[in-house]
Parts: C-alpha cells; sequence; structure tokens
C-alpha cells in the first residue's frame, strides 16, 4: 500500500515538474542561443521504381500446410 503512495506521490511531483518546464515558468537560459537561421534542406528521395509493372501480379510467398514428417 505504502508502495503505491509513494508511486502516486512520485508520478504527481514530475508532472508538477514537467508543468512548470512546459509553461516556462523557469528563468530562460544564460546564454540565448539565435532560432532563425537559414539551414539548408536536403532533397526529398526519389521514389522507388514499382516492383513490378501493373496488371502483373507479384509473387506471393508460399508455406507448407502441414510440418514435414
Amino acid at each position: 500500500m505504502i508502495r503505491i503512495v509513494i508511486a502516486v506521490i512520485g508520478v504527481l511531483a514530475l508532472g508538477g515538474v514537467g508543468v512548470f518546464v512546459s509553461l516556462g515558468v523557469f528563468p530562460p537560459a544564460l546564454v540565448q542561443h539565435d532560432v532563425h537561421k537559414d539551414i539548408p534542406m536536403a532533397l526529398a528521395a526519389a521514389p522507388p521504381p514499382p516492383a513490378s509493372p501493373l496488371g502483373v501480379p507479384a509473387a506471393l510467398p508460399v508455406a507448407p500446410l502441414a510440418p514435414a514428417r
């Protein structure tokens, strides 16, 4: 029973710290960093070619119905 109470108090404490951090209650960092920078974006990768032409079904894997004896 006491373990459950300790666990609940711990979860509530971590949740409280998370609320303070998410709301920005703590002071800002001592060193301000530039946020807006021009970052070169990588080109999007080309999509892979289709595995088979349209209209031709792909081969399906075949599994035995019963184990070999």
